[in-house]
């Protein structure tokens, strides 16, 4: 009778094949109708805002999670176009609650998506696939955050990320 053996394949980067768990894949999608406020930073005009969306992620002890790719659409309109010749930006950004410092003037070092765009009342859809280098997400939490700026329409714009995350739960102590 053969005896059970352990087989420990290692990946091109050195990592055990157990010590990672995954690849795993989850759809979300999440729904805005914002306006903002008069913005008053400088050189802007219209209205502003933000809202943030919290999408946890739940390792098994002894693990993070890490990112690896998104994809799906960003779309949006003007809730009651009809203003001729007045415009909206909008954003789409995913975010980790990791250290913000960067060497990079103006930089965001733990944003792993940003998507800015903008509507004049028709909609618009903007398409993503993108692999995500980096990724740790060290709390287990990813920010969906939408927002809309130099907004001229005195209304407010639906924006509506739909995406899915491929992510694997990486052994911490290796």
């Amino acid at each position: 009778m053969r005896k059970p053996f352990l087989l420990l394949a290692i990946t091109a980067t050195g990592i055990l094949a157990q010590d990672i768990l995954g690849p795993y894949s989850s759809a979300a999608n999440h729904a805005d109708d914002i306006q903002g406020t008069p913005d008053s930073r400088q050189n802007t005009w219209g209205t502003a805002a933000a809202n943030t969306h919290v999408f946890a992620f739940h390792a098994p002890p002894g693990y993070v999670t890490r990112v690896l790719r998104v994809y799906g659409n960003f779309q949006g309109w003007i809730r009651t176009p009809g203003v001729a010749g007045k415009c909206a930006g909008v954003m789409w950004g995913l975010r980790s609650n990791a250290d913000d410092t960067t060497p990079m003037d103006y930089g965001s070092a733990n944003t792993m998506l940003y998507i800015q765009d903008a509507t004049c009342g028709s909609p618009f859809r903007d398409m993503v696939d993108f692999k995500v280098e980096g990724g740790i997400l060290p709390d287990g939490v990813l920010r969906s955050i939408v927002a809309v700026f130099l907004n001229e329409t005195g209304q407010p714009v639906h924006l509506e990320p739909s995406f899915t995350v491929v992510f694997q739960f990486e052994k911490i102590d290796r």
